[in-house]
């Protein structure tokens, strides 16, 4: 409680509330995390495609993935297929990708 209330006023502010919840939720999904829920969403393959993107996430969400993934270029990719392994670093900020 003195995180929120740190005069110790027996009260917390809707805003100190807020940012408390804000602080504690943040997104701490780490790269690997990341990765293994597209692996999920593209059916154990080792690429995923914009349809199963578009299929699978909100519209908004599966745009910037869209966006943000570079092609698969992988022995058993199909055209069109996007590159889910690197994306996390990217997304997590653990790269320069």
């Amino acid at each position: 409680i003195s995180i929120v209330d740190p005069n110790w006023l027996g009260v917390v502010t809707f805003q100190a509330f807020i940012d408390f919840m804000s602080r504690e939720t943040a997104n701490t999904d780490t790269a690997d995390q990341v990765m293994a829920s597209f692996k999920i969403l593209a059916g154990d393959k080792d690429y995923i495609t914009v349809y199963e993107l578009h299929h699978e996430l909100p519209p908004e969400q599966a745009e910037y993935c869209i966006a943000q993934m570079a092609p698969n270029t992988g022995p058993n990719s199909m055209p069109g297929a996007l590159d889910y392994m690197s994306f996390p670093t990217v997304l997590c900020g653990e790269s320069d990708l």
